[in-house]
């Protein structure tokens, strides 16, 4: 009888972690640490006296003194991610040309505290070079992670560090820190 008693109890246990492994976290925003059953509209503008670089594998560097990100989440409000498509997508006061031709959809994964990974999937940019006069049409792909969102109790922020396929020019890296100025107190939670 004995060694039924130990035998189940190794079943028992072998089974709860299993399970534990096996479970994924869900990601769900929070505003003001509060979690989110609903859509969430998303306002980021770059931080106040910094710029955003776009530099090519050839040296070559576009700055730009503003940008702005806007997305709605839509649909599952929880789960691996959650998203939604981006309704404007600005890049302004650059040194050279840089224009917008799809803007794509924005997702964000918990991955732990009030912080998340930011994606964009379908997003595309034309960037000119005229250094060396050559314009490339730069793609994120089905979903190319970006960057962090950092939660906070006050403005959350969104570091990019992403590196965008850009054809002729190859790989072009684009590097920036954006304020989340609506909603205030922006979180990631499980």
């Amino acid at each position: 009888m004995r060694h039924f008693k130990i035998s189940g109890a190794l079943a028992v246990l072998t089974v709860l972690m299993m399970a534990g492994a096996s479970s994924a976290s869900a990601t769900t925003l929070t505003v003001g640490g509060v979690k989110q059953n609903g859509s969430v509209a998303i306002t980021a503008t770059l931080t106040k006296g910094t710029s955003l670089d776009l530099g090519d594998s050839l040296g070559q560097k576009i700055t730009c003194t503003g940008s702005e990100i806007k997305a709605k989440t839509e649909g599952t409000f929880t789960g691996t991610s959650v998203g939604g498509n981006v309704s404007a997508l600005d890049f302004t006061g650059c040194t050279d040309s840089v224009f917008v031709l799809s803007r794509g959809s924005l997702s964000v994964t918990w991955t732990k505290g009030s912080n998340g990974t930011v994606s964009l999937a379908g997003t595309e940019i034309t960037i000119f070079s005229t250094a060396i006069g050559v314009s490339a049409i730069c793609k994120t792909g089905i979903g190319t992670a970006i960057g962090t969102l950092t939660g906070s109790s006050g403005a959350s922020t969104i570091d990019v560090n992403a590196g965008l396929s850009c054809g002729i020019l190859g790989n072009v890296s684009w590097t920036a820190s954006y304020t989340v100025t609506t909603p205030n107190a922006l979180g990631v939670g499980e």
